[in-house]
């Protein structure tokens, strides 16, 4: 027995089914190993946020959007419409049915983790603009993902017409709704990569170091090109030989490939070269962690807390791991030194 169920053999040595099989299972099993170091790393140091279980929630979606995946090659995905046995239609057509709210909703997690990220960044800043800027655009983009899950859920009247060949009803064209699902994924895809820039821009770190850091969050622009691949496939979709399974494969590489992306910064503790010698005061690293996602202070912010405070000398790196005393039980290393000066009676305490 073949892997396209009832396929002859000269049709299924046409299909795609391998590099189904092998895009979905290699991205999705280095996509789980990523998001399993960032949770470890972040358990580690007893930093879990609602950034990384909603990261969570993406990853299992894109678990099970691959899955999906995978058995729709069985049934004729990898093939074009004229070549897939007619007794798998209704078979392919409820899988097909099945993933598309998964792939919708599930790249709205890992855009929703990143902005939640960001906020991070603005944890202890004055920056309320930005902040407000950040919730807008993470509030849009998941409600907009999830109207179009929505979309894709009630495209036709009755529902069961979405996988059933032997009623009658209506559906939304599938070439406008799929170009509008696509377009607004890159336009949100474009206002989350770029949204955390002119915070990076503002770290106190060398020249070098910053420019890396930024790169390393324009690597989301991969999931961008991703989406353009795939929102070239739509018309060979709607109005080609319907051979969808390009715009399948995008979807999926874009998909795991969001969430690997979106953990990367995470990962800086096994990448200690490239942030090594990151400042304690930029506050872009976690430091025991070095996390590159961590509250960045406003230099602003901290000139007007210096005007009430005493000015404290500049401290290296390893000052910061030794005297860091952020809080109580911080493990630190302290040492306070009393002088006292007497003069005509008078004591002063420094």
């Amino acid at each position: 027995m073949g892997w396209v169920h009832h396929a002859a053999p000269e049709v299924e040595a046409q299909s795609q089914y391998r590099e189904i099989l092998g895009v979905c299972l290699s991205l999705t099993i280095l996509m789980v190993i990523t998001v399993c170091l960032r949770l470890g790393l972040r358990a580690h140091a007893r930093r879990l946020g609602t950034a990384d279980y909603v990261m969570v929630m993406s990853m299992l979606f894109s678990v099970i959007y691959s899955a999906l995946c995978i058995s729709q090659s069985r049934y004729g995905l990898g093939l074009p419409l004229n070549l897939r046995p007619k007794e798998n239609l209704p078979t392919y057509k409820k899988l097909n049915y099945a993933g598309r709210p998964f792939y919708q909703i599930g790249i709205a997690g890992f855009k929703a983790s990143l902005c939640l990220s960001y906020l991070r960044l603005l944890t202890k800043t004055s920056l309320s603009f930005y902040r407000v800027l950040i919730w807008t655009v993470l509030i849009i983009s998941t409600l907009g993902h999830i109207a179009g899950a929505l979309a894709l859920i009630f495209n036709c009247n009755p529902v069961q017409l979405a996988w059933r060949t032997d009623i009658t009803g209506t559906c939304l064209p599938v070439g406008g709704t799929f170009y509008g699902l696509a377009i607004f994924t890159i336009i949100c895809d474009l206002m989350i990569i770029f949204l955390p820039i002119p915070l990076l821009l503002r770290l106190k770190i060398k020249p070098a170091q910053k420019a890396g850091v930024v790169c390393l969050f324009l690597l989301g622009l991969f999931t961008t090109i991703c989406s353009i691949m795939r929102l070239t496939q739509i018309h060979r979709v709607a109005y080609g030989d319907g051979n969808s399974t390009a715009l399948v494969l995008w979807g999926t590489i874009e998909f795991n490939v969001g969430n690997i992306i979106s953990c990367i910064p995470y990962l800086a503790p096994l990448l200690k070269g490239l942030v090594r010698d990151f400042q304690s005061n930029s506050k872009a690293y976690e430091s025991q962690g070095h996390y590159v996602l961590e509250s960045w202070k406003d230099p602003r912010s901290q000139l007007r807390s210096t005007a009430s405070a005493p000015a404290h000398p500049r401290r290296t790196p390893s000052e910061e791991l030794i005297m860091d005393s952020s809080g109580p039980g911080h493990g630190g290393i302290e040492m306070t030194v009393e002088v006292r000066v007497s003069l005509e009676r008078k004591t002063i305490v420094v």
